[in-house]
């Protein structure tokens, strides 16, 4: 039986020049691999190891013949051992790989064709989403560090109590979060956009993929998938000694827009608003909030000059200032004991709905189709659909998350699993 030889990719090609297909550029550790490209970054054996019609050298003709006559003389000679048919080495850990497809024969098929950025074949024959009854049930799994990060939302998923959960039933599978470079701040446009840079394998986001987000995928030879995993509330939260309890979604926008600026127009105290938001360029939260709150109007330049870096910010920013009123996610905000929720109704005249029970978060009022909490939206996991490794990466994350286990964690976290059971 023939031995396939393997050779290393460590990401820089032997003759220094740029390979505009290689996807992420750059040196990165060396991965043994025994196909015709790096499943890491997609550069040719050729770039990495010289040209098929380099001359042998006698060196390697003289090596050749002494595995021959090992062999032939009974002997032993310690060879790398080749993965099964069908799977290829990475991490010295053999993974399945999916063959080239076979051309179809009948009329082609209307489903969008992803765009690859080389040849280089998916890693995980089981690519699409798929539901687990528990985490360690979750399949395709890959063993490697997996970095992720984006949205503030996501941060109760991010608990170290619901990673080991995860990591119990996939030890290897080592869940990293990552921020943005400063002055970048975290959020989901941020994820995002590492995400397409090739700095994250996963992507959480607190909303939809924009359209110029899948362009700039594309332009780049992969897609972008976004699966909801979970779905939250947006809660109200003020400074303690505000008097107001409930709001209209009308008058928090005309907070936020700078159009009444003293809780007395609202039957409390004289008391200046003071209000605080994340930028909408940077975060999930604050841009669906500008988008359905406030009708898509601008923030107040008041809210503007002095954007909150991240969550935990903005609630020691309003904690800490009498007439601060702020919003986050529900799960980041009910069981904080130094500001208060508002309940908020969708309009004049409907009874007002709180996000929180306690400390606890209104899962019930969320859930309702009729008469529910007036903000909610979807949370998604963004899958780099690649072909390669991060694809792997996020399929299983995806599937980790939306198994039944998986769910009971985004419950646990504080958030409306997206799953009915």
């Amino acid at each position: 039986m023939a031995v396939l030889a393997s050779w290393k990719c460590d990401g820089v090609p032997r003759d220094g020049k740029q390979y505009p297909n290689q996807n992420p550029a750059g040196k990165h550790e060396p991965y043994e691999n025994y196909g015709a490209d790096c499943v890491m970054c997609g550069l040719p054996k050729d770039e990495i190891v010289g040209s098929k019609k380099s001359v042998v050298a006698p060196v390697a003709i003289a090596a050749m013949g002494a595995i021959i006559l090992a062999a032939l003389g009974g002997g032993y000679l310690l060879l790398p051992k080749a993965c099964p048919e069908g799977k290829q080495k990475i991490n010295d850990v053999c993974v399945a790989i999916t063959p080239p497809p076979t051309p179809p024969t009948s009329a082609p098929s209307s489903s969008p064709v992803i765009p690859t950025s080389s040849p280089t074949p998916a890693i995980s024959p089981a690519s699409t989403v798929t539901l687990y009854r528990t985490l360690a049930e979750v399949s395709n799994v890959p063993e490697l560090t997996v970095r992720y990060g984006g949205s503030t939302s996501f941060a109760p998923l991010r608990a170290p109590g619901i990673v080991a959960k995860i990591q119990q039933g996939h030890p290897r599978f080592l869940l990293t979060y990552t921020e943005p470079t400063p002055p970048e701040k975290p959020g989901s446009g941020s994820g995002i956009r590492m995400l397409i840079d090739g700095q994250l394998s996963v992507a959480q986001s607190s909303r939809p993929l924009k359209d110029d987000e899948f362009d700039r995928a594309k332009t780049r030879g992969f897609a972008l998938e976004q699966v909801p995993v979970a779905i939250d509330g947006i809660a109200i939260y003020t400074n303690r000694q505000v008097s107001v309890s409930s709001l209209t979604l009308a008058q928090l926008k005309n907070i936020f827009t700078g159009e009444i600026t003293n809780w007395k127009e609202f039957g409390g105290t004289d008391l200046p608003i003071v209000p605080v938001s994340r930028d909408p360029k940077d975060g999930g939260t604050p841009e669906y909030f500008e988008d359905k709150v406030m009708a898509k109007e601008a923030f107040a330049a008041l809210v503007q000059k002095a954007y909150a870096r991240d969550t935990t910010a903005a609630l020691g920013r309003v904690a800490s200032t009498p007439g601060g009123i702020g919003y986050a996610t529900a799960s980041e905000v009910c069981n904080q004991s130094t500001v208060k929720t508002l309940a908020i109704a969708k309009k004049t005249g409907q009874i007002p709905i709180a996000a929180c029970n306690g400390q606890q978060v209104n899962k019930v009022d969320f859930a309702k189709n009729k008469d529910a909490y007036p903000i909610t939206r979807r949370l998604f996991v963004i899958i780099r659909r690649d072909g390669k490794l991060d694809e792997q990466a996020g399929v299983a994350y995806t599937n980790l998350l939306l198994s039944e286990e998986g769910q009971q964690l985004v419950e646990q976290a504080g958030l409306l699993p997206f799953r009915v059971r």
